[in-house]
C-alpha cells in the first residue's frame, strides 16, 4: 500500500491533535471569564493570537483536512456499519467537525482583517454574541464543545493503552472533564459583565454599534466561502457514503459463515471483518479500542490455513508488541474471504484496557483449543 494504515493512523493522530490544541486554547480563553473580560483579552495573544496568523490558520485547515480526509477514507473502506455505540457517536461528531472548525478558521480570519479597522476585542464579541447574536453564540460554543468531546474521545483512546496511563488518568481525566465546564461557566460570567456595561456605558455602545455595520459589510464574503466549503465537504461525505454503500450491497449475497467457541455459530459477508460478524449477530468479542487494531484484545486463534486476508503492517505491529504466538489475528483486521472459518476468542468480552496494556496478565488460548471449535 502507498499510504499503509500504520502511517495514516499516526498522521491522523497528530492531526487530531493539533485541532485538539486548537480547542484548548479557546476553551481556556473562555475560562478566563471567570476571573473577568480584561483578564481573557489579556491571554488572548498567547491561547488565541497564534492561530490567526496566516501559517496559524494554514496549519488549523490542513490538519483539518487531513484529519476529515482520512476519517472519509476509513468510513469508505468498512465493510459493514456493525460499531460499537462509541463509534457511533465518533463518528457523528467526526463528520461534524470539519465544517464547524472551518466556520471558525474563516471567521477568524474576518476578525483579523477586521483587527485592521477596529478594535474586535473580546467584549465587542460577547456584545455580539450576548445582546446581538445569541444564536451565533451557542454556534460557536457548539463547535468547541463537539471538536473538544471528540478529540477527547480520541485522546483517550490512545492514552488507555499505554503502560503510563494508570499515572497519567488523575491528571489527564480532570483536566478533560474540568476545561469545557469551566470555559462554560467564564463564557455566561464574561457574558453577565458585557451586558451590564452595556447598559452603562453609551459610548461603548455606539461604537459597537459602528463596528457592527462595518462587520456586515464584510458578512457577505464569509458566507460565500463557507458555502463553497459545505459544498466541497458535502460532496466528498456523500462519495464516501456511496462507497461504503455499494461496498456492503456488493458484498450481501456472499455468506459466510464463523464458527466460534463455546458451540456459537454466526453468518457474515464476505469482506466483513471476524469483529464486525460478531458485532452484528451480538456475540460478546472483547475490543478495548473499537476495532482500531491498536490494543489486541480482540485476538482470536485460527488455524493456519483459515480463508482469511493476510494481516497488513499495523496488525503485525500490534501482534508484535502483544507478543501473540504464530496462528493469532486480530479479529477487527482479519477480513473473510469465502469458505466458512473457525476462530477461538482468547479474552473474555469483559476485559479493560488493561488487559491491552499487560497483555502478559492474562492467559491465552493455543491453537490446540480450536480443535474443540465446530
Amino acid at each position: 500500500m502507498l499510504f499503509s494504515r500504520l502511517i495514516a493512523r499516526r498522521v491522523r493522530l497528530i492531526s487530531g491533535l493539533v485541532l485538539l490544541l486548537f480547542v484548548a486554547g479557546h476553551l481556556s480563553n473562555l475560562a478566563l471569564g471567570l476571573a473577568s473580560v480584561d483578564a481573557m483579552e489579556r491571554w488572548r495573544g498567547v491561547l488565541l493570537r497564534p492561530w490567526q496568523t496566516g501559517f496559524g490558520q494554514a496549519l488549523l485547515l490542513t490538519a483539518a483536512i487531513i484529519h476529515a480526509g482520512l476519517g472519509l477514507a476509513s468510513l469508505a473502506s468498512r465493510r459493514s456499519l456493525a460499531m460499537s455505540r462509541t463509534d457511533w457517536v465518533q463518528l457523528a461528531l467526526g463528520l461534524a467537525t470539519p465544517p464547524l472548525l472551518v466556520n471558525h478558521v474563516v471567521g477568524g480570519q474576518v476578525t483579523s482583517d477586521l483587527m485592521a479597522r477596529f478594535s474586535a476585542d473580546y467584549g465587542f464579541v460577547l456584545a455580539l454574541y450576548w445582546r446581538y447574536a445569541p444564536i451565533l453564540a451557542l454556534q460557536q460554543l457548539l463547535v468547541v464543545v463537539i471538536v473538544w468531546v471528540h478529540g477527547a474521545i480520541g485522546l483517550y483512546s490512545t492514552l488507555v493503552l499505554k503502560r503510563s496511563w494508570p499515572r497519567l488518568a488523575p491528571i489527564v481525566v480532570p483536566i478533560l472533564f474540568a476545561i469545557p465546564i469551566l470555559a462554560l461557566l467564564g463564557f455566561a460570567h464574561a457574558g453577565e459583565a458585557v451586558l451590564a456595561r452595556l447598559e452603562t456605558d453609551t459610548a461603548w455602545w455606539a461604537l459597537i454599534e459602528q463596528n457592527l455595520r462595518i462587520l456586515q459589510e464584510m458578512g457577505h464574503r464569509l458566507d460565500l466561502i463557507e458555502h463553497g466549503v459545505f459544498l466541497v465537504y458535502g460532496i466528498a461525505v456523500a462519495l464516501a457514503v456511496g462507497i461504503l454503500v455499494a461496498n456492503i450491497l456488493r458484498r450481501r449475497r456472499t455468506r459466510v459463515t464463523v464458527s466460534y467457541d463455546g458451540g456459537v455459530t454466526a453468518v457474515g459477508r464476505v469482506g466483513m471483518s471476524v469483529l464486525e460478524v460478531s458485532r452484528a449477530n451480538d456475540i460478546p468479542h472483547a475490543c478495548v479500542c473499537g476495532g482500531r487494531g491498536r490494543c489486541g484484545t480482540c485476538r482470536i486463534i485460527v488455524l493456519a490455513d483459515s480463508d482469511l486476508d493476510s494481516p497488513a503492517e499495523a496488525e503485525l505491529a500490534t501482534l508484535a508488541r502483544v507478543k501473540a504466538p504464530a496462528d493469532a489475528r486480530l479479529a477487527c483486521q482479519a477480513h473473510l474471504l469465502g469458505r466458512p472459518v473457525s476462530v477461538l476468542r482468547v479474552y473474555p468480552a469483559f476485559v479493560d484496557a488493561e488487559a491491552a496494556r499487560e497483555p502478559g496478565s492474562w492467559s491465552v488460548a493455543t491453537e490446540l483449543d480450536l480443535e474443540t471449535v465446530p
